[in-house]
């Protein structure tokens, strides 16, 4: 087991001092849903940061939020003087570090991958010294790819703080984000969290074999055919959720470094296509309802502890599956009817 050092409460930022955040990689999944949090549950002005900034894209991903606080910038994690630019010029108080290539593009193109989610992470680090300025908060979005297959670990519940074991460079490099990460606050005294999301679901996921079941809800509402791959557990994180967690480990009290996994629920494929059975049964899509599992067996960690972010982070939303994907089906016609979903 290895040691994250210990994690301790404290206030949080003065309600008198402007909070402005900087969220690099805002346009993704988790970076979206972060954004809406912030944007609902806080005063503070938002800062993306993202390589293709688009005023479109920004008009869809927060579709009926106040965009007065939301600023979006061009930046590239490989560029330490632009990093520094941004977060002087917009006065940065808190980061929330997601800008990553995922696992495939990381397996395809592992020099880029590794100048982006590593080099980038320091690069980002670096900035904020150069910058002497106090940050009130670093947030690193890490991956429970730092886990090794669900074998790899006996018993009913696997521990968070378990000896990670990556099976591919994505994971390997999360997990070297975290201890520079943790560096980064034995070297500045700024409070840290490392965050470890699982297999996102719902709005804004759309690339991955982990997808899949996304996928089909898509497809369902569509009124079309789709078979998720494999049948095998894994620990669901349903997208809205993921993006409060960040969200309140930005903002909530907290000091030291600490490092969490998060609030999920573990389910096989069968039992998430009987949920969006029910759940397309009750809004009104079971009419050609054909979504069916496949006979793959995927050794996705699951089983994962998340109460420690809990007793962290009280406030944390847990959304019940049910709930969520009855959720992900109504955003998904809504997209659909204004002509934003395509198949």
């Amino acid at each position: 087991m290895q040691d994250f050092g210990e994690i301790h409460l404290t206030e949080s930022t003065s309600v008198h001092e402007p909070v402005r955040i900087l969220v690099t990689g805002g346009y993704g999944c988790i970076g979206a849903q972060t954004v809406r949090w912030l944007l609902k549950n806080t005063t503070a002005t938002i800062v993306i940061g993202s390589r293709d900034v688009s005023e479109q894209r920004t008009e869809r991903l927060f579709y009926g939020e106040n965009l007065s606080r939301l600023r979006c910038v061009v930046l590239d994690v490989r560029r330490q003087p632009q990093l520094e630019s941004v977060l002087t010029d917009n006065e940065i108080t808190h980061v929330v570090h997601l800008a990553a290539l995922q696992t495939p593009d990381c397996n395809a193109h592992r020099d880029l991958g590794l100048q982006i989610n590593l080099a980038g992470t320091q690069n980002l680090l670096e900035a904020i010294k150069a910058c002497r300025k106090s940050l009130k908060r670093f947030v690193f979005a890490s991956s429970i790819a730092v886990y090794g297959p669900r074998s790899s670990y006996p018993g009913l519940i696997v521990p968070m703080l378990a000896e990670p074991n990556p099976v591919n460079v994505y994971g390997a490099w999360k997990l070297a984000g975290e201890q520079i990460s943790r560096m980064f606050f034995m070297e500045t005294g700024v409070p840290t969290v490392s965050l470890r999301p699982g297999v996102l679901f719902g709005p804004g996921r759309d690339a991955g074999l982990t997808a899949s079941p996304t996928t089909a809800m898509k497809h369902l509402v569509f009124e079309k055919p789709f078979e998720i791959p494999f049948r095998s557990r894994q620990d669901y994180l349903y997208a809205p959720d993921v993006g409060a967690a960040f969200g309140n480990a930005t903002m909530a009290p907290f000091r030291g470094y600490g490092v969490f996994t998060l609030p999920s629920h573990t389910a096989d494929t069968a039992e998430m296509i009987s949920l969006m059975h029910l759940a397309a049964s009750r809004i009104g899509l079971d009419r050609n309802f054909a979504i069916a599992a496949g006979t793959a067996d995927v050794p996705f960690i699951c089983d994962l502890e998340f109460a420690p972010f809990l007793q962290a982070f009280p406030d944390t939303p847990h959304t019940p599956l049910a709930a969520a994907v009855e959720e992900s089906l109504s955003v998904f016609r809504m997209q659909r009817e204004r002509g934003w979903l395509k198949l």
